[in-house]
């Protein structure tokens, strides 16, 4: 089964040079529902992990900030609650609809060391 999150909006697509994947959907399939459980213990609780499993096309749809990382063809979403940082990470490639792989917290630095960097690693395209 898969559970429809949200779209590559018009923006994101452009800023990230992916054009032909604008208004695709992201999805979540059950096989990649159970690996993310895997996180589950990288999370300050099981609660802040299930509120976040729940609120997946709200990340999606309202992301802080949206790199794409070229080497691997991946959307990263990230999404802060306070003090709690996710990134959701997206699949991207050919077909009709594109995939959440994975999905774990992040601290603030980790954002602010990919904005620094964006200019320098080749791999790394737009920001929201």
């Amino acid at each position: 089964m898969k559970q429809i999150l949200g779209r590559v909006s018009k923006k994101i697509a452009l800023d990230n040079n992916i054009p032909e994947h604008s208004n695709k959907p992201i999805v979540l399939y059950d096989n990649d529902k159970r690996h993310c459980k895997k996180h589950m213990d990288e999370f300050p609780s099981k609660e802040s992990f299930y509120y976040v499993m729940t609120n997946l096309d709200y990340i999606i749809s309202n992301p802080d900030e949206v790199f794409y990382v070229k080497a691997k063809d991946t959307l990263e979403y990230y999404k802060f609650f306070d003090e709690l940082g996710i990134t959701i990470r997206v699949k991207v490639e050919p077909g009709r609809e594109l995939k959440m792989k994975t999905l774990f917290p992040v601290k603030q630095t980790k954002l602010e060391n990919k904005r620094k960097n964006k200019y320098y690693n080749k791999y790394v395209v737009g920001i929201e």
